[in-house]
C-alpha cells in the first residue's frame, strides 16, 4: 500500500493520496463536532417561559371558548346561553333532591347533587331547543364571529358561576382557578353580573343590527 501511495504521489494524484484523504476526513469531523457542540450549548442556554397559574387558566379558558364557538356555530350558541338559564330555573325549583339522595349512591353531597342536576337538565334543554322550532327564531347568523366568542366567554363564566355558587368543592374547581379570580366569580353577586352579560350583549347585537 506504501508502494502504491508513493507511486501514485510521484504522478501527482491528490485524489488517491490516501493521507491527505484521511487528513480531510478528519477536519470534516472536527467541524461537525464543533458545530454540534455550539449547537447544543445554544439551545441549552435557550428558557422556555413559565406561566403563572393565571396566565395558564387564561390561555385554556381561551382556547377552550374558540373551540366551543367553532363547534356550536352561531345559532347553537344562542341556544346553549338560553338553555343555561332555562336549566339553573328549573333547578332553583327542583322537587326531587331529597328522593334522589336516597336512590342514588355517587354522592351524598346535596350541593353536588345540584350541580349534576343542573348539567343533566341544561343537556335535556339544549336538545330539545335545538331540535325544535326555537332554532329557527333564535340565532347569531348576522352576527360577527367576534360576537359568537363573547357570548361563548360570558356562557363560560355563567357556567363556572353557577357551579361555583351550587358547590364551591365540586370536583376542587374553586382550587384549580387562581385565586385573584375568585372575587369576580365565585360569589352571588358574581353570578347575577354574569347572568346579566349574555343579555347586554344581545341587546347590543340587536342595536348595531
Amino acid at each position: 500500500m506504501d508502494a502504491i501511495s508513493k507511486y501514485l504521489n510521484f504522478f501527482h494524484l491528490p485524489f488517491f493520496n490516501l493521507a491527505s484523504s484521511s487528513a480531510a476526513a478528519g477536519n470534516v469531523l472536527t467541524t461537525t463536532k464543533s458545530i454540534a457542540i455550539t449547537a447544543s450549548k445554544s439551545l441549552s442556554s435557550l428558557q422556555v417561559p413559565s406561566l403563572t397559574p393565571a396566565e395558564l387558566f387564561g390561555i385554556l379558558v381561551v382556547v377552550g371558548v374558540l373551540l366551543m364557538a367553532l363547534t356550536l356555530g352561531r345559532t347553537r350558541t344562542l341556544i346553549s346561553t338560553l338553555s343555561i338559564y332555562v336549566a339553573f330555573s328549573l333547578q332553583a325549583i327542583f322537587p326531587f333532591f331529597s328522593w334522589l339522595l336516597k336512590q342514588q349512591s355517587f354522592t351524598n353531597d346535596l350541593p353536588t347533587l345540584r350541580v349534576f342536576v343542573f348539567l343533566f337538565l341544561y343537556a335535556i334543554v339544549f336538545g330539545l331547543m335545538n331540535r325544535s322550532i326555537l332554532k329557527t327564531r333564535f340565532n347569531l347568523i348576522e352576527s360577527s364571529f367576534v360576537s359568537v366568542v363573547l357570548m361563548g366567554l360570558a356562557q363560560l363564566g355563567l357556567v363556572i358561576s353557577i357551579i361555583l355558587n351550587l358547590a364551591p368543592s365540586f370536583y376542587n374547581i374553586s382550587q384549580r382557578i387562581p385565586a385573584s379570580l375568585l372575587p369576580y366569580i365565585g360569589n352571588q353577586h358574581a353570578l347575577f353580573y354574569w347572568a346579566l352579560v349574555p343579555i347586554f350583549l344581545l341587546l347590543f347585537q340587536k342595536h348595531s343590527d
